[in-house]
């Protein structure tokens, strides 16, 4: 097993820190302070990403990229979010849509909409699935036809109309292009009914609700997207008519890693800050992490966090091959990495004493963000449902269970 970065990834990884430290980090608390949700979001730091080469940096150098693998992303996005979660989010969005579409897009959805992405230094992506009555039961994905999302798409000559409200979507109202997901057939569960499209973000018959007003991960907006007679042509149709749900979650395996990712950054910068602020701060006579009750809580905070990593990055690198890949990686990394994040985090705030819970030390901004992906991207309650799905299955005889330790 090689354990360590290329040379390339490590130039990706620093490449994410200058850009981090260079351009988030500073401008990350006054945007994070905005009253008003909308205003927290920053176009320079969209602009910047674009002169850092790391808005597209997935895709082929022909469509702008770099063409980065799932582990580089995952290293870039821990650098980013180090500096601030929500830009991270943006990012993490927009990646893993051009890699679903340059994945499943035909040579012509490239050329028009890939291009497109990037000759717009703006360009960013969203994608719409939940609904103010469907979000678990399109993840879990829940068997009856009654659940799930209800948006729906009808064929008509030429192409699809679609009709349908979508809530919390990352990036919608700053979308270049966004990737809905409708019923394309009422009579099946969202598995096997549900299909993907490609929408214009200008278009005139989508709109967009007020920006939610979140705890954390403020500087990535979300808002509802309504659909209202968008007409679709029939090119835009994005992989299998009726297989939307598992193009997905066969094409976007280091989705969860992104995440998880993401949010180990926060709980690193919280780890950091605690580390610094008790090599200087003096109590009982002596600097408070010489304490040896503070050193050994340190070492735990660090195993924790190191632990998690391993598994994230061990993660990703399945996804980059995928016959390493096991379907519970679609779920784990998230649940593990955002469990040690928000303890982390929380135990890294407490070592400042009472000044940690003022604005000023930076520790309450981290601990709301820390907060975010244990229901963001799926709720790890739904993400234990469908790792006990597949260890069920394997008990009752679907799966060999020696596997279970298989690498």
């Amino acid at each position: 097993m090689e354990w360590s970065l290329t040379a390339d990834q490590r130039r990706w990884r620093d490449t994410a820190r200058a850009y981090a430290t260079e351009v988030v980090a500073p401008a990350a608390p006054a945007l994070d302070a905005e009253a008003d949700p909308e205003k927290s979001f920053s176009w320079a730091l969209v602009d910047a990403a674009s002169e850092y080469g790391l808005r597209l940096a997935p895709l082929p150098p022909e469509f702008g990229g770099g063409g980065t693998d799932f582990l580089t992303n995952a290293v870039m996005l821990e650098e980013i979010a180090a500096a601030d979660l929500g830009t991270s989010v943006v990012l993490a969005q927009t990646w893993k849509f051009a890699q679903l579409l340059m994945e499943l897009g035909t040579a012509d959805q490239h050329e028009r909409w890939l291009r497109r992405l990037m000759q717009n230094r703006r360009g960013l992506m969203a994608a719409s699935l939940t609904e103010p009555n469907g979000g678990s039961d399109n993840v879990l994905p829940y068997a009856g036809v009654n659940g799930g999302m209800q948006m729906r798409a009808e064929k008509v000559d030429g192409g699809w109309v679609l009709n349908g409200q979508k809530v919390y979507i990352s990036n919608s109202n700053r979308a270049d292009s966004i990737i809905a997901f409708a019923r394309t057939n009422p009579n099946e569960p969202v598995r096997t009914g549900v299909s993907m499209f490609i929408v214009p973000g200008d278009s005139p018959q989508v709109t967009f609700g007020a920006v939610c007003d979140k705890l954390g991960e403020r500087l990535a907006n979300n808002a509802a997207i309504f659909y209202e007679n968008v007409f679709v042509p029939d090119q835009d149709l994005l992989g299998r008519e009726n297989e939307g749900l598992a193009d997905v979650a066969r094409l976007l395996r280091g989705s969860n890693a992104y995440a998880a990712a993401c949010t180990l950054g926060v709980a690193r910068a919280a780890f950091g800050r605690a580390l610094r602020y008790t090599a200087e701060r003096v109590q009982g006579g002596r600097r408070v992490i010489d304490h040896d009750d503070i050193g050994v809580q340190f070492a735990e905070m660090y195993s924790q966090l190191e632990s998690a990593r391993t598994y994230v990055f061990r993660a990703a690198w399945a996804a980059d091959n995928a016959k390493a890949f096991d379907p519970k990686m679609a779920a784990m990394p998230k649940l593990l990495a955002s469990q040690v994040a928000f303890d982390v985090t929380r135990a890294s705030l407490e070592m400042f004493g009472g000044s940690g819970v003022m604005r000023e030390t930076g520790m309450e901004k981290l601990m709301r963000d820390a907060t975010i992906f244990l229901h963001s991207d799926g709720t790890n309650t739904v993400m234990r449902k469908k790792i006990a799905a597949d260890l069920r299955a394997r008990a009752d005889g679907n799966g060999a269970l020696d596997a279970l330790w298989d690498w």
